[in-house]
């Protein structure tokens, strides 16, 4: 899967652009500012129909402009589907017959390091991502949940201290554990996919022994059975019952759980290097990417933004090794590596120049 071409239109720093990335490895090089994350952020947004640095998509519009546009072709095989989209500075994004349906995007950015270093949250977030990307129904139980989960908290907070409570919660907790039950199954079957690629995509990246684990920690253990995980879930949440009366809030549940990431025995967040850390991220994203080749039969377009940073030269070039024959990368970076088999574009001022000649450009 790649994209042929791209072309903006007042989006961020882009006056207007067209861009046609290679199929392989593509190097986005120059200073900070210039264009090399928004032009990222717009092949993610062609591919995903959002973007990966902001929820309000209308930040996207150019300054003044009513409205931004990114158009392009998006390849897998036999296959292309040419997209169109819209986003108005007050309205948001709007997609000329559609999206792609079979488009996938794999993203790497600075804020991924709170896989490793941050808070739960962030870790789930990767493991429903990747679980989406291998099966799309995943998102939607997802958002069912979160809406189950919302409302069953307001409830928690008007029932306190009333005898009935445990009546009137009962069909919100058989939502909340069947989808619960759902989401944390599917959670485990996209770990059991990670796993083998996160232990060899390491092993190669980081040149070391010292083995790069995965487990999920669960509030509720699951069951060998879905339907035993279900009813263990019901259990928990009755158990909880009061606590969760005095609190207000929904105390156990897939939206409790955590993804642990461990470098040998110690959990990765702790003992590893800010380096170590990047590289682990990096791996997590790739074992992604891995997997969606493997289940979906085509590589998605992999979207690295600051790839290189805080690596070692040693490491930097066992990165791009890897990446060559990963399908279509496009990484940005400061300057360009030595050696690279590939692409190199230099970003300037919202212009794109391949070599010595300029392939797009427009800014004002």
């Amino acid at each position: 899967m790649h994209v042929r071409w791209l072309e903006l239109s007042a989006f961020r720093n882009y006056a207007s652009l067209s861009f046609a990335p290679d199929p392989g490895l593509n190097a986005l090089i120059g200073r900070n500012g210039q264009g090399k994350t928004s032009l990222l952020e717009a092949l993610h947004v062609l591919l995903a129909g959002r973007s990966f640095r902001t929820l309000h998509l209308t930040e996207c519009v150019r300054w003044e402009a009513p409205e931004a546009g990114v158009a392009g072709d998006v390849v897998d095989g036999e296959r292309h589907r040419q997209v169109r989209v819209t986003v108005s500075a007050q309205d948001g994004l709007e997609a000329t017959g559609g999206l792609c349906p079979w488009a996938r995007a794999v993203t790497f950015s600075a804020t991924d390091l709170a896989l490793v270093a941050g808070a739960p949250p962030g870790r789930r977030a990767y493991l429903d991502g990747a679980a989406a990307k291998l099966a799309p129904s995943h998102a939607e139980a997802c958002r069912r949940y979160r809406l189950v989960l919302h409302q069953r908290g307001r409830l928690l907070g008007e029932l306190r201290g009333r005898t009935d409570a445990g009546r009137l919660l009962a069909p919100w907790d058989e939502q909340l554990a069947a989808l619960g039950s759902e989401i944390v199954h599917r959670r485990l079957e996209t770990l059991t996919r990670l796993r083998d690629d996160v232990r060899e995509i390491w092993r190669m990246l980081a040149a070391d022994d010292t083995p790069l684990e995965l487990d999920y920690a669960a509030v509720v253990p699951p069951a060998a059975d879905p339907a035993a995980t279900r009813e263990g879930l019901l259990a928990a949440l009755a158990s909880s019952r009061q606590r969760e009366l005095g609190r207000g809030a929904t105390l156990v549940g897939p939206h409790r759980d955590d993804l642990v990431v461990r470098l040998g025995r110690v959990e990765a967040r702790t003992y590893a290097s800010r380096g170590e850390q990047r590289l682990i991220v990096l791996t997590l994203r790739l074992a992604e990417a891995a997997a969606v080749r493997r289940r979906l039969g085509s590589a998605p377009v992999l979207l690295l933004d600051d790839l290189l940073s805080e690596l070692d030269g040693a490491a930097r070039e066992r990165v791009l090794g890897w990446l060559l024959g990963q399908g279509q990368v496009v990484f940005s970076a400061p300057d360009a590596a030595a050696g690279l088999a590939g692409a190199v574009w230099d970003v300037h001022e919202g212009e794109v120049d391949a070599l010595d000649a300029i392939v797009a450009g427009g800014a004002a």
